[in-house]
């Protein structure tokens, strides 16, 4: 397993390495490499916003279920189940592309941490990828991105009955988390998340223009209140 796992981080080291000497520039390297990461799970992120836009379909016909059967959790669970099953929607779908990127993650974590480098010139003040940025420009940027990332899954997923406060407090919890986290990790491991979130926040609305089975365009989210 460790020989698997050298391996992989072996090749997005060299990957990073290419990248670099193409541009010359170790930031521009690590946004492509995102960049290339995100081109590979395309497929997968396809099938994720098409996911959602069924789900904020479904979400009044859930929302009615929920009222139906607010009394027994048993029978609401195989009655959304069966909707699901009947409409095609499978909810763990949106979450692949995610799992796929945590190898990814931990990968050029310790890239970072074992290639040693400084960035030197140009207009970029992050000069050791390796180094967290006490700049504050990254957390801030971290924590803009997953709030936006936040709002729009609540936004295109039904939420559940008394949820809607927890559901609420998080969307403002995990940005101020993920930037203090962001503020203690290397900047590289910033930037990555950074760009994948703006990839994917611009792939989801893009994707969504597009209606499914007769919908229309841009589904209507599912309302927060």
């Amino acid at each position: 397993m460790g020989a698997i796992w050298h391996g992989f981080t072996g090749l997005i080291q060299a990957i990073f390495i290419v990248f670099y000497h193409w541009t010359g520039n170790y930031v521009i390297g690590i946004v492509l490499l995102t960049l290339l990461v995100r081109l590979v799970l395309l497929p997968l992120g396809v099938a994720q916003a098409r996911s959602m836009q069924k789900m904020a379909r479904l979400a009044p016909k859930q929302r009615e279920l929920q009222q139906k059967h607010k009394g027994n959790p048993q029978v609401l669970n195989q009655e959304i189940s069966k909707m699901y099953k009947e409409e095609g929607v499978n909810p763990a779908s949106g979450c692949l592309p995610l799992l796929l990127q945590i190898p990814v993650m931990y990968g050029l974590f310790d890239v970072l941490r074992t290639f040693h480098y400084r960035q030197s010139g140009g207009l970029w003040i992050w000069h050791n990828l390796a180094q967290p940025d006490h700049t504050f420009v990254l957390p801030i940027l971290v924590a803009i991105s997953t709030f936006f990332m936040q709002r729009q899954t609540m936004q295109m997923t039904p939420s559940q009955p008394g949820m809607e406060s927890s559901q609420k407090m998080m969307l403002y919890m995990m940005p101020l988390v993920f930037g203090y986290v962001a503020y203690r990790f290397p900047a590289g491991l910033s930037i990555y998340y950074v760009v994948s979130n703006v990839f994917q926040w611009v792939q989801t609305i893009v994707l969504l223009r597009r209606p499914i089975n007769g919908g229309a365009a841009g589904s209507a989210p599912a309302t927060q209140k």
